[in-house]
């Protein structure tokens, strides 16, 4: 970047433009004095007064100094702006006044020496001071989230960046720091190091991490954690600040999260994220959850999904001018979906929740005489494999924008919750609250601060707008999401106690769909089938019973699913698979395939006779 003083700026100018220069950065001079232009670069250094003066800019002038704060960007010729900011103004002479307003005010000067300036158009400045505190506080900005939030900032920040802002060139002891650097990090990463120094806190100072940690997820407010923690006698903020820093286990800061959509912490404590991450598993293995009743959709919501199109396909339904289902037709094809246990989305929701699935992915469309009917892409949904409809689902609930929450952030939030969930052992219970905490917290301490302070100050523009979801409620409303689309899914399963959640799994079908590896293609034991002679049909699970399950859900009804599922095949649930794309003789093959005992021969002679009979 091109470095320009403000005293080589100002080199050869008269006495009043010095003057106004530090009029505009340092306030008005006493009497006599003479103006200090040590005293106004010094002004140009001061983060806050340097924010404070360039905020208080019309929008255009602030646009117009953007290009000067670019690498490089340090002189720029009048050409090049027009080029760059000519969009927000009407011409290239209002573009020249604003530039002459910001010259006014003491943010840029003309460029007589050639070599900065150029030769076909007047160039402008900044000076050097000005940008190098711009960019030091932006920095300081990106990275203010991952500074607090995690022990890898922390440390960068305190012991690392500062010295790397001296200005010194890179040489062999850079290296060495940033080599020592990250040994520091891997020292205080340990989880035996973690456990040492979280045993060594004193009482006061162990019983607000405690809080913070298994209440709140790493990070609470300090009035809250007062009203939460019974002290004799109220401990030091900044005492506990200085535990938590010296140990290398969390701070007490302002979090200013309002500028990224999010309610702002005055005094939060906060446990760092790699803490928190040691801590709450190590809780979580100690403290299993209490489950009485587990609750499991396995594949039902694609199941649903099915009957939802099959049902367009066999008869008429209607919608009104809004573009909703008829009462009379919701309530009908809502009384044939499968139930979801618990109560958590009921079957009219349930139904309103596939149908702008549906609408949204166009699988049915809009006909004339107000009448739905599936696609053609509609058709290749229900007849492509359980882990393809799965993971179109998911990718749709993932940007769902229906249930509470900045969308925002719940959108990237629930990506950042797939990755953990992976990562968890299936079927092994975990309290319901902790995944939620540990995405939020990761989610945190990697969000790029720039884009998003960029997607909501237009919001903050308008005027009138307040951030309205706190840290807290960003991991309660992303529990919401788990129970009210994960859980339908049949990704996760459940843990109920005295009426409550208290626990949630990665399930075998959510493993096999974030590890896109079934546990049929790996070896395991098959599903088997039992068929009796009235037709009903027992279906014993085993590795790949999510595929069974859904395959025969095309063709039989499916009649209970516990420990056994059964089914009841006839000629209309036949007919029914044979419209979905199945064969009779796919169907046939699929049963005895897996059949225990032979097929009984009335059952044979009737799925034969039915598959070859003619359409009514």
């Amino acid at each position: 970047m091109t470095r320009l003083s403000l005293r080589m700026l100002l080199q050869g100018a008269g006495d009043s433009a010095l003057r106004e220069c530090v009029f505009r950065w340092c306030g008005l001079l006493a009497g006599d004095a003479k103006p200090s232009l040590v005293a106004a670069a010094q002004a140009m250094e001061d983060e806050a007064r340097a924010q404070a003066r360039i905020s208080a800019l019309p929008k255009k002038l602030q646009d117009l100094l953007e290009p000067f704060f670019a690498p490089g960007g340090a002189v720029r010729p009048v050409q090049a702006l027009v080029s760059e900011c000519g969009k927000h103004f009407k011409s290239r002479f209002e573009l020249e006044a604003a530039l002459a307003t910001l010259h006014r005010e003491a943010f840029v000067w003309h460029v007589k020496d050639k070599r900065w300036a150029t030769f076909d158009s007047p160039s402008w400045a900044v000076p050097s001071e000005l940008v190098e505190c711009v960019l030091r506080a932006r920095e300081r900005r990106q990275r203010l989230l991952q500074d607090a939030l995690t022990l890898q900032g922390f440390l960068d920040a305190r012991y690392f960046r500062e010295r790397a802002a001296t200005g010194k060139p890179v040489g062999k002891d850079d290296d060495k720091a940033a080599d020592h650097a990250r040994k520091i990090y891997k020292l205080y990463a340990m989880e035996s190091s973690i456990a040492q120094r979280l045993a060594k806190l004193p009482r006061p100072v162990a019983a607000i991490v405690d809080d913070v940690l298994f209440k709140h997820g790493g990070i609470a407010g300090w009035d809250e954690v007062l009203r939460e923690v019974e002290f004799e006698q109220p401990p030091d903020r900044a005492l506990v600040g200085k535990c938590l820093s010296e140990a290398m286990l969390g701070a007490v800061a302002d979090l200013d999260l309002a500028r990224i959509g999010i309610q702002p912490v005055e005094h939060a404590v906060v446990v760092f994220h790699e803490v928190a991450l040691h801590a709450l598993k190590k809780r979580g293995e100690e403290h299993v959850p209490v489950v009485t009743e587990d609750l499991s959709c396995r594949g039902d919501f694609v199941t649903n999904v099915g009957r939802f199109l099959r049902e367009l396909q066999q008869s008429k339904v209607l919608f009104t001018a809004e573009g909703d289902l008829f009462k009379a037709s919701q309530k009908r094809i809502a009384g044939t979906l499968l139930p979801v246990p618990g109560g958590f989305l009921g079957a009219e929701p349930l139904l309103e929740t596939i149908f702008r699935f549906c609408l949204q992915r166009r699988l049915v469309d809009r006909r004339g005489e107000r009448a739905l009917r599936p696609t053609p892409a509609g058709g290749e949904f229900e007849r492509a494999p359980l882990g393809e409809q799965l993971k179109t689902l998911v990718a749709h609930f993932v940007e769902d924008r229906t249930l509470p929450g900045e969308a925002y952030h719940h959108a990237r939030l629930r990506r950042v919750f797939l990755r953990l969930l992976r990562r968890a052992e299936p079927m092994q219970w975990q309290d319901v609250s902790i995944l939620p905490f540990l995405a939020r917290n990761a989610y945190l301490a990697q969000l790029e601060a720039a884009p998003t302070e960029e997607f909501f100050a237009a919001r903050f523009q308008g005027g009138g707008y307040t951030p309205g979801e706190s840290l807290q409620q960003m991991a309660w409303n992303l529990l919401v999401w788990v129970k009210k689309r994960l859980f339908p899914l049949g990704v996760v399963d459940l843990g109920m106690h005295q009426g409550r959640v208290t626990a949630v799994r990665l399930s075998r079908l959510g493993a096999e769909l974030l590890d896109a590896d079934p546990a049929a293609k790996a070896g395991g034991a098959r599903s088997m089938v039992i068929v009796l002679p009235d037709f009903e049909v027992l279906v014993f699970p085993g590795d790949d019973v999510h595929d069974v399950v859904h395959l025969f859900d095309r063709f039989a009804h499916r009649t209970k699913s516990d420990h056994v599922h059964q089914f009841r095949i006839d000629e209309a649930s036949v007919r029914a698979g044979l419209a979905d794309g199945l064969t009779g003789a796919q169907i046939l093959q699929e049963i005895a395939d897996r059949a225990k005992a032979p097929i009984p021969q009335n059952v044979r002679y009737s799925l034969e006779e039915w598959a070859h009979k003619p359409s009514a």
